[in-house]
């Protein structure tokens, strides 16, 4: 799929999406932050969804470029493939996905702080079964808030050490 197609398709679903924003200050650069979270090679590191990416180079990921994930999430299992919609280092990394049970969308955007900086991940997706999608908006958004929250927990402890050890 293109990446134009992918964003257009996108935009029509999102009128009807649910949103999870969470945000983390970590003690290290931008540059670093983005480099490590764009690199989908490296989810299974900090993200508690992600089972496994597959053929993907170790590095991040740039506009156009597609990934396959395997996640595991509130009992449910899938594969999505991931379009990178947005690449601007280290500013701002935005992917997008339409699999058989629903579509999401991730925006990772960073911001220089005085101690290092921050990010902040947007999710926004749509289930498209039953009973999934009626559960959308209460005990679906409910878990994702969770391990987001979690997972850039994650993300900071997994960078904060690598720093501390370089």
């Amino acid at each position: 799929m293109m990446v134009n197609d992918a964003a257009k398709q996108w935009e029509l679903f999102s009128l009807t999406c649910v949103r999870v924003d969470t945000e983390i200050d970590i003690d290290c650069s931008p540059q670093q932050v983005f480099d490590y979270a764009s690199t989908p090679a490296l989810w299974h590191t900090w993200h508690p969804a992600t089972v496994e990416v597959r053929n993907v180079p170790d590095r991040p990921l740039t506009a156009g470029e597609t990934m396959l994930e395997l996640i595991a999430v509130a009992g449910r299992r899938d594969q999505a493939i991931w379009t990178v919609l947005a690449c601007v280092p280290p500013q701002r990394w935005e992917i997008t996905t339409d699999t058989c049970n629903g579509m999401a969308h991730i925006i990772y955007t960073i911001m220089p702080t005085d101690s290092g900086c921050r990010f902040h991940r947007t999710l926004e997706y749509r289930s498209k079964r039953r009973p999934w999608r009626h559960l959308d908006a209460t005990l679906t958004r409910w878990i994702l808030k969770r391990q987001s929250s979690r997972a850039l927990q994650n993300l900071k402890t997994v960078l904060e050490r690598r720093r501390s050890s370089d």
